[in-house]
Parts: C-alpha cells; sequence; structure tokens
C-alpha cells in the first residue's frame, strides 16, 4: 500500500522496493515501477517484500521535532488510543473523508459482537474484548450498504481482508 497521513504519504520518499516473487524470483522495483497511487501500489501478485529505501530530505532538527510532536498530538487527539484497532478501515473518497460519511450515517459507536466504530473516530472499528474477524467484516459491510444508502458513496475499504470469507 501507500501509507499515509496528514498530507504526506510514502510514495514520496520510496525509492526501490526489493523482495522475492511467488515463484522465487528476488527482485527490486523503482518507485515508477511499484506505481504507487491513493492507498495502493502494484506490486507482483504473491510479492513478499524484503527491504524498501528511502530518500529522505536533510532538515532543521529543531523543527522536525516539534513537527513530530505536533502531528503525534493531533493523532492522539483525533483517532482511538489504547484499544486494539487496526487504523483506518475506509479509503477516503475524493472530496471527501469517510469517518465523515460514517458519522453522517449514524455509525458512530455501532456495535456488533466485540467490534465496534469507534465513538471518537467513525473509520475506526476497535475491539472492545472478543471481536471475531467476522464481527469486523459485518460492521465493513453493514457500513458500506448504509453509507450508499444515505449519501450516493460505495466506500471502498482500506484495510486487506485475506483468508476465506
Amino acid at each position: 500500500m501507500n501509507a499515509g497521513a496528514f498530507g504526506g504519504e510514502m510514495a514520496r520518499v520510496v525509492t526501490s522496493v526489493r523482495g522475492v516473487t511467488a515463484a522465487g524470483e528476488v527482485r527490486a522495483l523503482t518507485r515508477e515501477e511499484a506505481r504507487f497511487a491513493y492507498r495502493r501500489s502494484e506490486l507482483p501478485a504473491g510479492f513478499i517484500i524484503t527491504r524498501v529505501d528511502f530518500e529522505l530530505a536533510p532538515g532543521d532538527r529543531d523543527r522536525l521535532r516539534a513537527r513530530v510532536a505536533d502531528l503525534r498530538a493531533k493523532r492522539a487527539s483525533g483517532q482511538p488510543r489504547g484499544v486494539p484497532n487496526a487504523g483506518s478501515i475506509f479509503k477516503n473518497p475524493p472530496g471527501n473523508f469517510a469517518g465523515r460519511l460514517l458519522e453522517g450515517a449514524g455509525l458512530k459507536g455501532t456495535r456488533h459482537g466485540g467490534a465496534a466504530f469507534s465513538d471518537q473516530h467513525a473509520n475506526f472499528i476497535v475491539n472492545l474484548g472478543g471481536a471475531r474477524a467476522q464481527d469486523v467484516r459485518e460492521l465493513i459491510e453493514m457500513a458500506r450498504i448504509r453509507v450508499k444508502e444515505q449519501s450516493g458513496v460505495w466506500l471502498e475499504p482500506e484495510v486487506k481482508l485475506v483468508g476465506d470469507w
């Protein structure tokens, strides 16, 4: 994926991605070959990443530390802490925010089994204790349908569901 937050994303600093293909071939892909886009990349099927190279820009140490502290505080005030979660569940649709659409559809705090949409940020599903993968999956599907009915937007999951469903 192409992780990002607060206006930044990994694609801006990754120079190469190295790994092993499903056939056992060791490969190095350039940033261009990885074809980064919003919350995605196009790595070969079955590709296992073994190394990522970054190119970072130098900066003023005190200014960078202050920026990191500011971003940490912003994240702490807006996202659930101290409760297990998988981060943002849905990608932001163009020109909007998934959390805003979920909240507008009345899903903040909605619970299924041991999983619930966070009371703090609707785009996070938290484990309140004993949540199962199926609980999370059912919340995701319920949210996609309800948001589509409410706003006409079909939310795309940011998380990857693996295994047999």
